[in-house]
This record gives structure tokens, sequence and C-alpha cells, in this order.
């Protein structure tokens, strides 16, 4: 797989067992390249769709095939002379080329196929892993946002019964208070969700090893422009399946015109009285007088304008997808960028500041926990950002057809 990085097993592989690609463990934490490892190795689906190309070269190794020599025996019952006739197939002399051809078309029409089936197999594990880095993420600041405001709501408390706030300010403390922890209860559900979403990506689902995920470096460079992402109209390999579907189509064409006329070469043998057996050459051809096989020959060319019109087709949803991907990672790009110098930033110092004007007996403990807790929010929100970042570099990979 020089399209992922990443190999996938040998065929002789005993896929009964789960197995892991060489150079990756599960006793440390999993990167997002490690997941796509994995998934390529050891994806179920991945693995039923590369079984199937046995199938293809199976019928690649039937089209290859010649029809076996007829042989009928008539023997000398009473007066009856004994009679022999061997016939031997001679239109696979022009149709045999064609209908390997086709078959060869469709050959690497599946290859191709598969190929892209990889690089779908490899972005879904790069989500996958993606989603619970940052669940878990996400679950780790409302742990904490909940905490603050679990004790704003404390100390909320206590100034309403010293009279110094009144009861509508109470419970609104006491109401975020248990929104933060209904979060947190969703946010842990997320997480486990996540986990096993993974597990079944990486074709992990009945190893019950524990997962451990590390992040990776999120990357605010800006992609290439779209001219030079729109070679994905060469790299693409469903668009060099579509492209070989129609070349496959026209040579299964041609071959159904080939096969207008059956013709056969026969030998005969006989036993003629006093001058022993008596053996001549002769043909056999079906006469196309009631059908040319007018029927095949029709679908044959219907199939190769469907073919031509769905590879059309695909060649402007892969530019558009292209474009579509690139556009998703600036702008989830520029929305982290923005959230980090406009929002996280500020919010960080006036934490800080809150914190030093507190030990100066300044501000009371609650300005601080309110600043705490719009840094928290901030950093849920940034957290959502860098997770839509590293989906749209992984989607983008996947539309272009290469890293």
């Amino acid at each position: 797989m020089t399209r992922t990085g990443h190999p996938i097993p040998p065929f002789e592989a005993d896929t009964s067992k789960t197995e892991l690609p060489p150079g990756v463990q599960l006793d440390r934490p999993l990167s997002s390249d490690d997941a796509a490892a994995i998934a390529l190795w050891n994806n179920p689906q991945l693995m039923v769709d590369l079984s199937s190309l046995g199938i293809a070269e199976a019928d690649l190794i039937d089209a290859g095939l010649i029809r076996n020599p007829r042989l009928d025996a008539l023997f000398p019952v009473s007066a009856k002379p004994f009679e022999l006739l061997l016939t031997l197939p001679i239109d696979a002399l022009w149709q045999r080329p064609r209908r390997v051809a086709a078959s060869q078309k469709a050959y690497e029409q599946l290859a191709q196929s598969l190929i892209q089936n990889g690089l779908d197999t490899a972005r879904d594990a790069r989500w996958a892993h993606t989603d619970l880095v940052y669940a878990r993420r996400r679950e780790s600041v409302a742990r904490e946002a909940t905490a603050v405001r679990q004790r704003i709501s404390q100390l909320t408390a206590a100034r309403l019964r010293a009279g110094d706030i009144s009861e509508l300010d109470a419970i609104a403390a006491t109401v975020e208070a248990g929104s933060a922890q209904e979060q947190l209860e969703r946010f842990e559900h997320d997480t486990a969700l996540a986990a096993e979403r993974l597990r079944f990506t990486l074709g992990l689902a009945l190893d019950r090893r524990a997962l451990d995920v590390m992040a990776s470096s999120v990357s605010l460079a800006s992609p290439p422009p779209l001219d030079e992402l729109e070679k994905a109209l060469a790299a693409r390999p469903d668009l060099r399946a579509a492209e070989l579907a129609v070349s496959s189509a026209t040579q299964r064409a041609g071959w159904e015109r080939s096969r207008i006329v059956l013709l056969s070469a026969s030998l005969s043998s006989k036993e003629v009285g006093a001058n022993g057996i008596l053996s001549g050459p002769g043909i056999s051809a079906e006469l196309p007088i009631f059908h040319r096989n007018q029927g095949l020959i029709a679908r044959a060319d219907a199939e190769v304008e469907v073919a031509s019109r769905r590879y059309l087709a695909l060649k402007q949803r892969v530019a558009f997808e292209v474009s579509q991907a690139r556009e998703q990672l600036v702008q989830a790009q520029r929305g982290l960028a923005r959230t980090r110098e406009a929002v996280l930033a500020p919010l960080q110092r006036g934490a800080a500041l809150a914190e030093d004007q507190y030990r100066s007996g300044d501000v009371s403990y609650l300005f601080v926990l309110e600043n705490t807790r719009g840094l928290l929010d901030a950093q849920l929100r940034a957290s959502d950002l860098e997770a839509a970042v590293q989906r749209a570099q992984a989607q983008l990979e996947r539309s272009v057809g290469t890293r």
C-alpha cells in the first residue's frame, strides 16, 4: 500500500486470529499512523474485499481456457459400420484474445477498487483514532469544568446564606453545575463508544486488550492549492477503476461481436466395407439465420455507454470531493487559529491575572473560578476544532488518493 504508507498482510496469512503489523504493539499508545496500519492489516471488511480478488483471478484463468475437443463414437452394431467424429472448436482462435482481454481489464478494475477500499479503511481508522483522542480530552476538560462549577455552586450557596446575593443567582449557579454534570456523563459515554468504534475499525472487536491512543500534532500549514490537488484525477484508484471498466466493457462488446459465427473443425472416420476405416476433415458451423447475437451485442454496447457515463460522473465527483475536503480543512485550520489567538490566549492571560489578584487579596476565589470556567469552555471548543482539523486532513488525503 504505497498510497497509505502501510502494508497489507500476505494472502497466505492466517486471518482466523487477530494479528498486528510489524513494528506495532498494543502495549504502548497508538498514533494515528499505527491505527491506519492495524486497520489495513486487520479490518474484517477489507479482508473480505481482498479475498474477492481470488474470484477475479479465477475468472481470468477461465477466460483463457479453450473448450475441449469433442469426440463422438458410434460402435458397429449388426450391419451398422463403426464411425468416429472428432470436433475441435476453432472459433476460439479469434474469440479467446477478446475474452481474455475483457477479463484482464475486469481484474485490473477490481484491483484498483480494492486500493480505494484500502484508502477508505485508512481514513476511517484515522477518524476513529481522532474521535477517541478528543473524546478523552473532552471528558478530561469536562470533568475539570464540572468540579469548577460545583465549587462555584457551593460558594454561591454560602453567599446566599450570608445574604450577599439573591436566590435567583444561586439557582443559576446550581443549574450550571447540574448541566456540567450531565455534559460530563455524556462525554463519558461518548468516550466509551469511540473506543468501541476504534476497536471495530481496527479489527480488534473481539480483542479486549486495553487501547491507549496518543494525539498527533495538529498542523496549521496551508494545504496545497486546488489546481495542484486536482492531480487526484490521475491518482484516485476508483477513478482508474472506472476507466478500466470502460475498457473492459469495450472488450466485451468486441467479444460478443466475434460470437456471431461459431465454427468447429472436425475429423470424421468411418468403416467402409473392405476399404477399412477412411478418415477425412470437415467443418461444423452454426448458421446465423435466425439471430446474429443481437441481444448480447446490444447489451454489451449499453454497458459501454453506462461505464463511460459512470466514469464522467465519478470524475466530476472526485473534483468536488477534493475541493470540498480542502475547503473544510482550511475552514477548520482558520477556526482553530482564531480560537487560539483571539479566545484562548486572552482567557489564559485573564485566568493567570485572576490568580495573581486572588493571591494578593484583591479579588475573591469565586472570581478566579469564574475565569477558570470560561477558559475551560474555550478549551472544549478548541479541542473540537483540533479534531475537525485532523478529520479534514484525513479526508483530504483520501480524496486526493495518496498521502
